[in-house]
């Protein structure tokens, strides 16, 4: 006896797939820095040639990250390096060797490649003039240290805690007695990062932004790493900050690239209270353990997103195949939520490219052959469009899952992001009627499109009509 199947429903079925989206340029937010990524602990070697790519596509690679274009990252995160014997790979200290005390003078030098550091700022400044190079120490030198090596955690010798090993920050894996001898490293620690913006000066490269800490609130053992709370922070701080500035006045001074946003703010929190909210001028962070809710508790600064990569899986080209957090679907929406929910003026991926099987590069080399993953395109998305020194401004959507952020550029373009996360397509209106545009073209990102323009539609008394593909990101750029 047949059976009687109802028919399938149409998706749409008793959908509403309309969206209103408002954009209000009066009310302003943070300043925008870029997009970038990072050539650390030698992996810039791979991008110029170390495995086999070739002259012609060590410069196709670096286009297709930096210039405006293409990828349109503006920010390069460079390692300083901590250990003058260190091994392959790593970066090498401009340390020579360590004196005594710290009274004495230190002895420096300067290979002038940098493990390749400097040949990337180079090259990446070639395709953005604009790059905002932020160079970073993992830790200070082994000798400056309570623990005589650079890595294994430990505290520079002079911050709170760092002499007696009475603190349990203070300890090594080791749990060996201070090495500190009493001794006072912090000057000799700044006057050192300040030495390494001079080398990069010397060389045509100037360095937007300093750090003294990566992760310090995690001891990974194995490499460089220096620990510290806010407080021991703000004790190395006030020497660093004064020193930065008598030298630089205009070098931004960053703390403390925590490894999550929730331990940033702690780490925040006991700075301020330690009156050191006045020595720094971005808040770094990284996304690992933790994601950003809330504008971060400065007192005042920017805050900055400088380090993440999904870092256990294979290489994942991926737009939205699968939903794993390294396809470029995810990292949009990433982007989106730190933008707009903390105020981040920017995002760092780890990095750049790599000789690699596994994800924790936006480029993939295999020798001479190269492969673009879609995170990429999801932060070209944002940053081909929204230059630096754009602001973010108020946009509204009454649809939860349809996620707008806006953003006005120095010389009066708008940048309208908008990322669907829905499995059907909307249908928008944009109020841009307080803004002054004549037109409004569309840069389509999804499993089929890498920012592709598809459309120009025309601002008709302040308000454009257009359409947003299913899991997909559109960038509307006005004019």
């Amino acid at each position: 006896m047949a059976r009687n199947v109802p028919a399938a429903l149409p998706y749409l079925n008793g959908i509403n797939n309309t969206v209103a989206i408002t954009v209000n340029p009066s009310v302003t937010y943070q300043t925008m820095i870029g997009g970038g990524c990072s050539g650390a602990f030698g992996v810039a070697c791979d991008q110029f040639g170390r495995n086999g790519l070739s002259p012609a596509n060590q410069e196709t690679v670096t286009e297709t990250l930096f210039s405006e274009n293409l990828g349109g990252l503006s920010i390069l995160r460079n390692d300083i390096g901590s250990n003058s014997s260190s091994t392959d790979g790593s970066v090498f200290s401009i340390l020579s060797e360590c004196p005594a005390t710290p009274d004495e003078p230190l002895d420096y030098s300067f290979d002038g490649n940098d493990t390749c550091q400097l040949q990337l700022s180079k090259t990446a400044l070639k395709y953005n003039p604009e790059l905002f190079v932020y160079a970073d120490a993992w830790s200070a030198p082994g000798c400056m240290k309570n623990v005589g090596t650079d890595d294994d955690g430990g505290l520079l010798c002079g911050v709170r805690g760092s002499f007696d090993n009475n603190d349990a920050r203070s300890q090594s894996e080791s749990s060996e007695p201070s090495q500190c001898n009493k001794q006072d490293w912090r000057q000799a620690y700044a006057d050192y990062l300040v030495q390494y913006v001079r080398y990069y000066e010397q060389a045509g490269v100037n360095v937007s932004m300093l750090g003294a800490y990566n992760e310090p609130d995690y001891n990974p053992v194995t490499y460089a790493s220096m620990l510290s709370d806010g407080y021991q922070a703000k004790d190395f701080l006030e020497v660093l900050y004064p020193t930065v500035k008598a030298a630089y006045p205009d070098l931004k001074v960053a703390c403390c690239d925590a490894t999550g946003a929730r331990q940033e703010r702690d780490l925040l929190s006991e700075l301020l209270a330690a009156g050191g909210g006045d020595l720094f001028d971005v808040a770094t962070w990284h996304n690992y353990q933790s994601n950003p809710r809330q504008p971060f508790n400065t007192a005042g600064q920017p805050n900055l997103q400088t380090e993440w990569a999904d870092g256990t899986g294979s290489w994942n080209a991926y737009w939205d195949i699968t939903g794993q957090l390294a396809e470029g679907f995810q990292w949009a929406l990433y982007m989106h939520n730190a933008f707009v929910n903390s105020d981040t003026s920017g995002y760092t991926h780890w990095w750049c490219s790599q000789n690699t099987t596994g994800d924790n590069a936006l480029v993939r080399l295999q020798y001479d052959e190269y492969f673009v993953a879609a995170r990429l395109w999801a932060f070209a998305g944002y940053f081909r469009f929204a230059r630096p020194g754009s602001v973010r401004v108020d946009a509204q959507s009454n649809v939860e899952d349809v996620y707008v952020s806006a953003f006005v550029n120095t010389n009066g373009t708008m940048a309208v992001p908008v990322v669907n996360a829905a499995h059907f397509a909307y249908n928008m209106t944009v109020d841009v009627s307080a803004a002054n545009a004549t037109t409004a073209t569309a840069y389509l990102t999804d499993n089929d499109h890498n920012v592709t323009m598809v459309d120009t539609v025309p601002v008709q008394d302040g308000y454009f009509s257009a359409s947003v593909e299913p899991r997909a990101m559109k960038t509307f750029f006005l004019q």
